[in-house]
């Protein structure tokens, strides 16, 4: 009988506690079913490949083991949205001591909450010291550990991490902590905190910058019993005080029945409100911003406090729609840590002393207020720039713009600003011989210079046999006379050329192209040159020959090739380079024993050297200049590895009012060119995007982007890499010669940006300057890609076809020229 009344005791207990909790928790007991109740003696375990979780009545929310972004092999004790696909995390218990495979968490049969690591230590628990019956993951995103009678003795929503949810109030003594990197869920350099004074706080801890513990932001109000609330139904928030209400974030109201709703102290130290629309696609649907506190971080770097934002010797720049922060080197000096950006910079030489021979650098809008150790001040612009000349420990000149006042810095520079609200200039100093410094370049300007330059002739003395040779119209002087100094074009006579490279010799032939052969010399002084001798029957002509020489001569940046003369005698036409001992780009990532050489961080950087110099050929330069060709064989390497885009041959210039521009010949290089460019011959600035966007796909997998052979799927690379993006499935893609030690997660956003960069519509690719900001800052947010341009995918069926075949067979290396029929 006693048995009898035990067993049905047990099986009643699920209805009991459902009862009781209709009775004492009517909101509540409506989200939690008998099969959702979590009972004593439960656990999950992390496993590799899997995602193991306790989900929520509604499946919106999960608990569990989720793995690190881009690491299989870690894991976090997390909540997080489980609906949508970023699976974006809301809390997390273990963020400093991450996981493997094996780890457990176990609510024991004393209701105790623990999370042991796979030796069977234990990492974390809930610290619950009283009766707890059952867990819950509810709807509204809050794990409970709840008692008998229903109420709650633990729930996370006490216990945030860098996130507060709809109905989540945080009281006084609460707060908030960021994260200190996107995809790294140890404890950030920010807090948000509620303080018993009623005053909302933003403080920093663990900076860089020697300046802590002062708030960096605040609503400076006093009052009883604050405390911060989400509203449930409207989804806004508000500190609460005893007698009004502080709106510090927008008062936009958004439904939580039709968005995902959060609130989140992001890792560069910025509170933002996010959205998420539930009825939207996976491929198309992302987290928006709605709000955000402070209105520029960057600002409220004062001479009395900072954020912290940017590390000693960087600045700090924000902006955009959800105020992305970037922090960034000044003029010679390299970020400690490319990675960890907050850490700061270092001069790429021996700085503040006596010895070496030092320039200024202006910079404009830019301030270290933190930093000086002498004020001068009535002081002109001139003095103030002599006075840090000549004072071994300056390193860096603030001019105030109005006149009077010069301030003089040391290293280490702290809390560095770059905005327009900013009225100083910075004067860093830097060794005359940088070079990363922009040479003056001499060229003779007129009101109409490209007509003048294109026709202008001028004449020199050939010094084999004084005949007199044509030129460009280009200001040009002897290379013996001019080599190494301000006078950027020099003219080689034949008998130069023919000493530098044996005759052409085909033991220095580096490569052939559409141009011509391409040749390595090497002149009487010891400098080595590349030769790029244009064919007779070339596919360009001296059309492009002029144009490849008066752009390049105009353009100075460290990822551009640099130019040093040209040739011209009789039917020969030739270009001088400087030479580029590791040659082009295409003789490592398509070959498996050369691509070894290139790990993930040494591709990282040559994809992001090659933004640089698209955004400084699109915006920085004095012209804006559409490349037209860019791939991969037309990127070559110096002896460090780093990237300079070649090749102006068929670049156009754009005037400052001109967005795009239409042509009836078409040239380019199949696999690389936009699809407008191809079908109606427009191309702007969009046109080198897409080809950009190929490149990335190409250099992180290794493959040509012609027709790729998988899983009985036949498909261009673009068509390859869009299919297993839309599968969850681009750890597939990456080049297997680059090992397996690297971060996926840094790996899976560049294929993201490249995707973005390929969209078929010109207008939703992003401009080289947004390009740049999403591969150096991983704050900034990314939207999901459209379907792709040229997306060429095919079924072992379809690749039976004639049409299929011949797109099969183009290569993507071939330069073509087409006519567009009218």
């Amino acid at each position: 009988m006693a048995s009898s009344f035990l067993l049905h005791h047990h099986l009643l207990r699920p209805v009991l506690l459902q009862i009781i909790l209709l009775i004492i928790s009517p909101t509540y007991a409506q989200t939690i079913s008998h099969r959702h109740i979590i009972s004593l003696r439960s656990s999950l375990t992390a496993r590799t490949g899997q995602t193991t979780a306790w989900l929520s009545p509604s499946g919106d929310f999960a608990f569990g083991f989720r793995p690190l972004e881009g690491d299989g092999t870690h894991f976090l004790l997390a909540i997080w949205f489980d609906k949508i696909d970023s699976k974006t995390v809301v809390w997390c218990a273990n963020g400093n001591t991450p996981v493997q495979p094996g780890a457990t968490v176990v609510l024991a049969a004393d209701g105790q909450l623990s999370l042991y690591d796979h030796g069977g230590q234990e990492v974390w628990n809930a610290e619950v010291n009283v009766t707890v019956t059952y867990a819950a993951m509810l709807n509204n995103g809050n794990f409970i550990l709840a008692s008998s009678d229903g109420s709650f003795r633990w729930q996370s929503f006490d216990h945030p991490s860098d996130t507060i949810l709809p109905s989540q109030v945080l009281g006084v003594g609460k707060g908030l902590r960021s994260r200190l990197m996107d995809t790294n869920y140890s404890s950030g350099r920010f807090e948000l905190s509620v303080g018993s004074d009623g005053n909302l706080t933003f403080y920093p801890v663990n900076i860089m910058t020697g300046y802590a513990y002062d708030p960096y932001w605040a609503t400076n109000t006093t009052g009883n019993g604050s405390r911060i609330l989400f509203n449930e139904s409207t989804g806004t928030i508000y500190l609460a005080l005893a007698n009004s209400n502080i709106y510090f974030l927008p008062q936009r109201t958004y439904s939580v029945k039709d968005f995902y709703q959060r609130a989140t102290l992001d890792f560069d130290g910025v509170f933002r409100r996010y959205i998420y629309p539930k009825n939207a696609k996976s491929t198309s649907a992302g987290w928006s911003t709605v709000g955000f506190q402070p209105p520029d971080i960057c600002r409220n770097l004062t001479t009395k406090t900072g954020s912290g934002a940017c590390g000693f010797n960087s600045y700090c720049i924000s902006g955009g729609g959800n105020q992305s922060v970037d922090c960034v080197c000044p003029p010679d000096y390299s970020f400690q840590d490319p990675n960890r950006k907050y850490k700061g910079c270092m001069p790429d030489f021996a700085a503040q002393n006596c010895k070496g021979k030092f320039t200024l650098r202006e910079m404009n809008n830019v301030d270290w207020p933190l930093s000086a150790y002498e004020h001068l001040s009535p002081i002109d612009e001139d003095r103030c720039k002599r006075e840090c000349l000549g004072d071994c420990n300056c390193a860096v000149a603030i001019y105030q713009d109005d006149g009077q006042n010069c301030w003089k810095k040391r290293l280490p520079l702290s809390n560095g600003r770059m905005s327009d609200y900013v009225d100083r200039r910075a004067f860093v100093k830097v060794p005359k011989d940088s070079t990363n410094g922009k040479k003056k370049i001499v060229i003779v300007t007129t009101l109409v210079p490209m007509l003048l330059l294109l026709v202008c002739l001028g004449l020199f003395l050939w010094k084999k046999n004084r005949k007199q040779v044509p030129t460009l119209g280009i200001p040009i002087t002897s290379s013996k006379e001019s080599r190494g100094m301000d006078l950027e074009l020099n003219l080689y006579d034949m008998f130069t050329i023919e000493s530098a490279t044996d005759n052409f010799s085909i033991n220095n032939k580096l490569g052939e192209g559409g141009f011509g052969p391409v040749y390595k010399g090497r002149l009487d002084d010891g400098q080595e040159i590349a030769v790029k001798r244009l064919s007779t029957d070339s596919v360009q002509g001296l059309k492009e020959f002029k144009n490849e020489v008066m752009l390049i001569a105009k353009l100075q940046h460290k990822n551009l090739v640099r130019i040093l003369g040209c040739c011209i005698q009789g039917e020969e036409r030739m270009l001088i380079y400087e030479y580029m001992q590791n040659k082009s780009l295409d003789t490592f990532i398509f070959d498996k024993k050369q691509g070894a050489l290139l790990n993930w961080r040494k591709r990282l950087d040559i994809i992001i050297g090659i933004a640089r110099g698209l955004l400084y050929l699109h915006q920085d330069s004095r012209l804006t200049i559409i490349h037209r060709d860019l791939k991969a064989s037309n990127i070559l390497l110096d002896k460090d590895m780093n990237p300079k885009i070649s090749d102006f041959g068929t670049a156009r210039i754009f005037k400052a009012d001109q967005n795009q521009e239409k042509t009836r010949m078409v040239i380019g290089t199949f696999g690389y060119m936009s699809p407008e460019y191809v079908i109606d011959g427009t191309f702007s600035v969009k046109s080198d995007v897409f080809s950009f966007g190929v490149l990335i796909l190409e250099i992180l997998t290794g493959k040509k982007n012609r027709m790729v052979h998988q899983s009985g799927y036949s498909m261009n690379l673009i068509g390859h890499v869009w299919r297993l993006w839309a599968e969850g499935r681009c750890v597939e893609l990456f080049d297997e010669v680059m090992g397996c030690s690297y971060p996926i997660s840094k790996l899976l956003r560049c294929i993201q940006v490249g995707l973005l960069c390929v969209q078929e519509g010109s207008k939703d690719r992003p401009k080289m300057a947004e390009v740049v900001l999403m591969l150096s800052n991983e704050g900034v947010a990314l939207q999901e890609p459209k379907r792709p341009g040229f997306c060429i995918e095919g079924t072992p069926t379809e690749q039976n076809s004639s049409s299929w075949k011949q797109h099969s067979i183009t290569p993507n290396e071939v330069t073509v020229t087409m006519l567009e029929g009218r």
